[in-house]
């Protein structure tokens, strides 16, 4: 059945980034990537309060098998949040301090990493199917 949902708030801007991790430091990365996020949720509302959510998701071939690349969406309130989010936080310093030390690229091969920016379009058409019933 077709579910109608209202669309995104006007002005959601995301941030779509891709990276492989450096050889042999994918425990290290995996468990630097929980750290990570548990630092976020606690520091939400003082430190990013532009973002509106974060997702995490490794690549896969068609069949399911994992190509090596990792990616995280950043989705923001707007355009203009995500700017003032990464002025204020551009040198790591006063709160970001300690994100900086937690922030989970010392884990990534630096020359592999891609950032795209998307906006949403044609929001009113959007929509989400629940499953099939078995």
């Amino acid at each position: 059945m077709l579910e109608i949902h209202p669309p995104p708030r006007p002005g959601t801007f995301v941030e779509y980034e891709t990276w492989t991790i450096r050889p042999g430091l994918e425990d290290q990365h995996h468990e630097m990537i929980r750290t990570w996020f548990n630092f976020v949720r606690e520091n939400q509302e003082s430190m990013f309060a532009e973002w509106k959510s974060i997702r995490y998701y490794r690549q896969v071939d068609r069949d399911g098998t994992p190509v090596g690349r990792y990616i995280m969406l950043f989705e923001f309130h707007t355009r203009e949040g995500h700017h003032a989010y990464k002025e204020r936080r551009k040198d790591y310093s006063g709160p970001y301090e300690a994100y900086g030390e937690i922030d989970p690229y010392q884990f990534f091969i630096v020359e592999s990493v891609t950032t795209d920016y998307w906006e949403p379009q044609e929001t009113h058409l959007w929509a989400e199917f629940a499953p099939p019933e078995e």
